[in-house]
């Protein structure tokens, strides 16, 4: 269940305010009792009647100048991780995301993370598994 937005949660609180118990706001809202009565709780602990992530649980996007130095960023570094992508995300734009989040916005921007050999192929012996069957056959 997605997290309830700030418009959801300063209305749960009124309701509570007009003497409405649990049962019948987590009914209007279609929503569980305990998401409803934590709702409350925070507002009557903390004061706060927004979600404590700003995103409300959403996946963080781009907007097109962000691409663009997503892109160059990742030309830059080529064979980066991810989360050393992240890092330089952070520095360039100020915006701290996880490297999974990284790896779909590259995916999102057609970037493939295929990491280059190390060291050059081997003539001599074959490195991919074969189709050979263990055991024997009878």
């Amino acid at each position: 269940m997605e997290a309830f937005s700030t418009r959801e949660r300063r209305k749960i609180i009124s309701l509570y305010q007009q003497g409405l118990d649990t049962e019948e706001i987590a009914q209007q809202f279609g929503a569980s009792l305990a998401g409803v009565r934590r709702v409350w709780q925070q507002y009557r602990e903390e004061g706060r009647d927004s979600p404590a992530y700003a995103n409300c649980g959403r996946k963080p996007t781009l907007d097109e100048a962000e691409r663009e130095q997503l892109l160059e960023i990742a030309r830059r570094r080529p064979d980066a991780f991810c989360h050393e992508l992240a890092d330089e995300v952070q520095k360039a734009m100020g915006v701290r995301v996880t490297r999974q989040t990284i790896g779909r916005w590259l995916r999102e921007l057609g970037i493939t993370r295929k990491k280059s050999r190390s060291m050059p192929a081997s003539r001599s012996v074959r490195t991919s598994k074969s189709s050979v069957t263990i055991g024997c056959r009878g």
